[in-house]
């Protein structure tokens, strides 16, 4: 990882703890549990979508991945099936959609992102016909883990991150076969996770567009966070850093009673900014 790299990072890592004092001061305590509860279950959809541009293989329909997994586990799960089997049904077959995706990637050498954005409404699909015009409610509250989620999200996304700064992993896994593989796969089995713990979270799965809104919100953490739109570069830190900016943004906007669309502008507006500054990073490494 390059010195600009890590000056970047330590931006965000201010940026974040500045939010995190300004939850801790403007609101109450249980505001700042919420928040990081909601950042765990985000971050595993971002941290999907940040494998996906690491392998060049960008995975535009993890929200919609995530959406239906949790409408699947509902329905099922509601239909008497144990719980615990629907999720992991529900993971394999994340699994093998992300792998279908990526041998119709490489096979017909189509870009990804066109790929993925049809699996996207296939999935979304797939969502409402199981959800019809309302939520499937399941006593799941009490499983969430809560804040321990987040925690567990940001060990195994430093540690990937970690990882990936390897050349020859880089080398390995960063493209072909098993770049797509990996960053198709991998993307849709961890926003079918990020899915399940939504279902967890709220106790229901709910209906609506919200595969569209977390595939936004991942790409604008992990463009803030410092991940090249063109593959390869990455940090270690910058995903947990853009997920928990965010989602200090989002808690603090619905703390003071903002519409939804306020946030939806500030997230189109974090996108750019991490388009700069991946452009920036970029020209300052090969300067």
């Amino acid at each position: 990882m390059s010195t600009w790299q890590r000056a970047w990072e330590g931006v965000l890592a201010l940026l974040a703890l500045l939010g995190l004092a300004l939850v801790l001061i403007t609101t109450v305590s249980d505001r700042l549990l919420d928040i990081l509860a909601h950042a765990g279950q985000l971050g595993l959809i971002v941290m999907g979508f940040g494998l996906s541009l690491r392998t060049g293989t960008p995975n535009l329909a993890v929200g919609a991945v995530a959406a239906a997994s949790g409408a699947f586990v509902a329905f099922t799960a509601g239909a008497g099936v144990p719980l615990p089997l629907a999720m992991l049904l529900a993971l394999v077959l994340a699994g093998l959609l992300g792998a279908a995706m990526s041998v119709f990637t490489m096979l017909l050498s189509a870009p990804a992102w066109a790929v993925t954005l049809g699996a996207a409404v296939v999935c979304e699909a797939l969502a409402v016909a199981l959800l019809g015009d309302g939520a499937i409610p399941l006593a799941t509250a009490a499983l969430y883990p809560g804040p321990l989620g987040f925690a567990v999200f940001a060990v195994v996304s430093i540690a990937g991150g970690l990882l990936w700064n390897r050349q020859e992993v880089r080398k390995e896994l960063g493209a072909g076969w098993p770049g797509a593989v990996l960053g198709l796969a991998g993307s849709s089995m961890l926003a079918a996770a990020g899915g399940i713990a939504l279902l967890l979270r709220l106790g229901a799965a709910p209906p609506g567009d919200q595969g569209l809104y977390s595939t936004v919100f991942a790409l604008a953490a992990v463009l803030l966070g410092g991940t090249s739109p063109y593959g390869e570069r990455a940090g270690v830190a910058g995903t947990v850093l853009g997920v928990l900016i965010l989602a200090v943004a989002q808690g603090l906007l619905a703390y003071l009673g903002a519409p939804l669309w306020v946030f939806l502008v500030v997230m189109g507006l974090v996108v750019l900014i991490g388009l700069g500054a991946s452009r920036l990073l970029d020209a300052l490494r090969t300067a």
